[in-house]
């Protein structure tokens, strides 16, 4: 069935899908078939789906070698809603070279916890690792990952440039001068080639290797070896490299083929007869879909392969332009309105901090406004009480021996009062008091001899202090 439905001609790659599918017929012709670009939909209308990725191997090491995922396909499951709890935990699958890693932490950690774990499985440094696969801007190790807004599960890999190449990912049996292949799956060159800033973008160069065909050393020693190749293929391509010399490998990069590029270019590899690898698949990522510009095969020249890379280095250089043009005018219009958030921002904090300050004016007015009522209401009620303690003013007529006083005020004012000689000093100075000048403030200053009257002792009688019969004072305010 999986032959007459996909086109497959080899039983055993057929017997292999099966396999890796744990013999769901379904999954495995869709696996070749896919809906969508090759991304699985639930019939639910559920969460899209991919398979697992697989890191490259080299002509050495690739036949005996497997990547430690299980499938190249996933069973499409319905999608429920799910109620995530507090702390949401986060899945990440973590390919580094021919390993993959599982962990789960909770979204409130950090970049660098993510690290530490790797650091314990791949025994591989921290420092060392550059963790790539985000889908958001600036990543660093103190990032927490709940800013991300990640979903829950999420795909990364790791680079080690500090680090020495496996064995398995050179070259060294052609020569010290080979192309640097990328280390990961197919998807982490993907992200590392297409999803960068417009200007880091590059094209994708596909490697597929083969030992049993008759062009591999001759392609390998003499076009893979040239340093014009490597140099052109360094400054402008990310180079991933695939082994078809076994079924299984082939038959895995077929179904990624399909999944990536579309039945049409993986039935164009599929025909392709084992003289004519090595194949050098030239990739350029759009936004919609990643094209092949151009599926090069092993009977070529070095001239005739570096025409066709810069052919395709033309058509690629067209499209970043326009990129580059997009993206800067998106970031120019970012930064205006980012200007003019801030300059809004800033004017509404200005504009708080005034109403802010006039408000503190306001209440501090008003407090010392209270202070200056309280302060005249305590005045009053204390001239009010020296004034309803005064003795009263003898009359004219007494028979006791009365002192006259006549009292200016600092604003020119006089006031007069009879009082008894015999009545002490102090009782002058409340009249003084309840006439709104407080011996504390006010000074109360003879004229002949000039003396400062309210030195005196207050307890001594008006005719004591002689102020008697009568007398002239003024006050004058305490400095």
């Amino acid at each position: 069935v999986v032959l007459a439905c996909t086109g497959i001609e080899n039983i055993d790659e057929a017997i292999t899908l099966l396999e890796q599918n744990n013999w769901d017929l379904v999954a495995a012709i869709n696996g070749v078939i896919p809906q969508e670009n090759g991304i699985l939909q639930s019939e639910y209308g559920g969460e899209t789906l991919q398979g697992p990725a697989y890191g490259p191997t080299s002509h050495s090491t690739a036949a005996s070698s497997t990547p430690s995922s299980s499938s190249a396909f996933r069973h499409v499951v319905p999608s429920r809603q799910i109620v995530e709890r507090q702390p949401r935990m986060l899945d990440f699958r973590v390919e580094y070279r021919d390993r993959n890693v599982d962990v789960v932490l909770e979204d409130s950690s950090t970049v660098g916890e993510i690290k530490h774990i790797l650091e314990n499985e791949l025994q591989i440094p921290a420092s060392k690792m550059l963790l790539k696969g985000w889908k958001t801007g600036d990543v660093d190790d103190s990032t927490v990952l709940k800013t991300l807004h990640l979903p829950k599960n999420n795909s990364l890999y790791v680079l080690t440039p500090d680090l020495p190449p496996s064995s398995s990912a050179s070259h060294s049996g052609y020569g010290d001068c080979h192309p640097v292949y990328f280390i990961g799956s197919l998807e982490a060159a993907f992200q590392e080639a297409f999803y960068g800033k417009a200007r880091d973008r590059k094209l994708l160069a596909i490697y597929l290797h083969h030992d049993d065909s008759v062009l591999t050393n001759v392609f390998c020693s003499q076009m893979l070896c040239a340093e014009s190749i490597v140099s052109y293929l360094s400054q402008n391509f990310i180079t991933w490299a695939w082994d078809m010399t076994k079924e299984a490998n082939r038959a895995r990069f077929l179904t990624m083929c399909t999944r990536h590029f579309g039945s049409v270019v993986a039935q164009t590899i599929r025909t392709q007869k084992t003289d004519q690898f090595p194949l050098f698949l030239i990739i350029m990522g759009k936004r919609s879909s990643n094209e092949v510009l151009n599926v090069i095969q092993g009977n070529t020249t070095v001239d005739e392969l570096m025409m066709r890379l810069m052919a395709a280095m033309e058509i690629f250089s067209a499209q970043q332009q326009e990129d580059i043009k997009d993206e800067d005018e998106r970031e120019a219009r970012e930064n205006v309105k980012r200007e003019q958030d801030e300059a809004y921002r800033i004017s509404l904090e200005a504009d708080r901090a005034k109403r802010e300050a006039q408000e503190r004016e306001i209440a501090e007015q008003f407090r010392l406004e209270q202070i200056r009522k309280e302060q005249e209401e305590e005045r009053e009620a204390i001239r009010l009480s020296l004034e309803q303690s005064l003795p009263p003013e003898p009359k004219e007529e007494s028979t006791e021996s009365v002192s006259k006083l006549r009292i200016r005020t600092p604003s020119g004012e006089f006031f007069e009062r009879r009082f008894l000689a015999s009545s002490k000093l102090q009782v002058v100075f409340d009249f003084v008091a309840s006439k709104g000048y407080p011996w504390e403030e006010y000074k109360l200053l003879g004229t002949f001899p000039r003396r400062d009257v309210t030195q005196l002792d207050p307890n001594k009688s008006l005719l004591e202090v002689k102020l008697y019969p009568q007398e002239t004072l003024f006050l004058e305010a305490k400095e």
